[in-house]
């Protein structure tokens, strides 16, 4: 039986606490806050530049192709070299973390049920 997000049986809190989801949000964590710090950098000093230095952001480098256009395309290429940069991550490292947290998750579920079944089996044995 696979572990669904609808499953009211599978103790969240508890799930939360193994270590192995812990290293797995710690990962993650690992990664995402420096890239969107430095997203959010690279943006808002070209927010900067664009306000404080026209007379950079206008200079010319090449038959009217501005340092200013040049930066603004160069956030297009920071998202998806980002993006690219996640999802490869994402599959070496963070997929199977989450496959080995969900497999404890899972193990606990078939803990749960079979202490139910035993206790069913015990409370049916003691009735009879």
């Amino acid at each position: 039986m696979a572990v669904s997000a609808g499953d009211r049986r599978i103790d969240w809190q508890a799930v939360e606490r193994t270590p192995e989801f812990q290293e797995l949000v710690t990962r993650r964590r690992r990664w995402v806050v420096p890239a969107t710090i430095f997203f959010l950098a690279w943006y808002l000093g070209f927010i900067v530049l664009a306000g404080y230095a026209p007379g950079f952001m206008g200079e010319s480098i090449y038959q009217g192709f501005t340092v200013g256009y040049l930066l603004a395309l160069t956030q297009f290429v920071m998202v998806w070299v980002l993006a690219i940069w996640y999802v490869r991550k994402s599959d070496r490292e963070f997929d199977p973390l989450r496959a080995t947290a969900a497999a404890s998750a899972q193990r606990e579920v078939d803990a749960q049920d079979a202490r139910r079944a035993e206790r069913f089996a015990r409370e049916r044995e003691e009735g009879v």
